[in-house]
């Protein structure tokens, strides 16, 4: 998992060229410092205070290791399309069935694609009657005092609020309302690591982009398949203008939605990081479940 440093651009800055090195030079201009009091538009882009997330060294850190363990890649994949059809049923439920006044739509059904997802599934997704969905959010707390966000769609609640307490229950965790102050809905930017050019693009340059941007935070992690990918962070309202700045910056954005992001996050001892992988993979699996979010370190 993604390894959190909250700062300041000018302290973020430092903390990032130290890591590098002593011979790397600098490669960040000097900042004016914040305006006071802040407020939102009261400073310049630069002076803001920016999050910079950076995934550690693909084998090096416990949790994304632990959580991204696979079953089989057939079964792995069906659950990704499960989980993507869940997601446009619940995008045409709240916004209707044309993904042309329905942004949210358009979002899932490019991600469907960049999934190469079968064109027979979308449309079935598509088509599949809607009425009895219903949607449900339901917090939890994992091993090691973690938080969890489990996002539904069913269309028998009580069903699924009892399967998702007897899987909570049985794997170490329980219900708790209290999980949801834990997380922020926020926009998220999925960028790929190669510039439209095909240069390689690393956090530094992430950083610097975010800024420009607009974007809160940036996120070096990988997907689902394990592919290595930027996520950039920002206020729900800006998603699509973050996006099209992105873009215009000359990077490739993958896809953007909203998704809760944790804002406080836990370290768990080893036994309790496999206890709490355990547990978000059995919830993945129940066929109601479309994403399970945690604020684990």
């Amino acid at each position: 998992m993604a390894v959190w440093a909250a700062a300041s651009l000018g302290r973020a800055a430092v903390r990032f060229m130290r890591a590098r090195g002593p011979r790397a030079p600098a490669a960040f201009p000097r900042l004016p410092p914040p305006c006071q009091p802040e407020r939102r538009g009261s400073c310049p882009a630069p002076g803001r205070t920016l999050h910079l997330t950076a995934a550690a060294l693909a084998g090096h850190n416990k949790w994304s290791k632990v959580r991204h363990v696979k079953g089989p890649k057939d079964a792995e994949r069906s659950r990704i399309f499960s989980r993507l059809s869940l997601s446009i049923r619940l995008a045409i439920k709240e916004g209707g069935p044309n993904p042309e006044v329905n942004s949210n739509l358009a979002n899932i059904l490019e991600v469907c694609r960049s999934k190469h997802m079968p064109k027979s599934t979308i449309e079935a997704s598509l088509k599949m009657e809607r009425t009895k969905d219903i949607y449900l959010l339901y917090g939890g707390r994992g091993p090691g005092g973690s938080s969890l966000l489990i996002e539904v769609l069913s269309n028998s609640g009580s069903k699924c609020l009892s399967d998702i307490r007897r899987i909570l229950n049985k794997n170490g965790g329980m219900m708790a309302e209290g999980a949801r102050h834990s997380f922020d809905k926020k926009g998220v930017v999925v960028v790929g690591v190669e510039d439209r050019e095909k240069k390689a693009v690393n956090l530094e340059r992430a950083l610097e982009l975010a800024i420009e941007a607009g974007a809160e935070d940036v996120i070096e992690t990988e997907d689902e398949e394990e592919k290595n990918i930027f996520k950039f962070i920002c206020d729900a309202s800006s998603l699509h203008q973050v996006r099209k700045k992105l873009d215009s910056l000359g990077l490739c954005s993958v896809s953007c939605m909203l998704e809760f992001i944790p804002n406080i996050k836990v370290q768990l001892a080893d036994h309790d990081l496999e206890r709490a992988a355990h547990l978000i993979q059995a919830l993945g699996s129940h066929e109601d479940v479309i994403q399970v979010y945690d604020n684990i370190e």
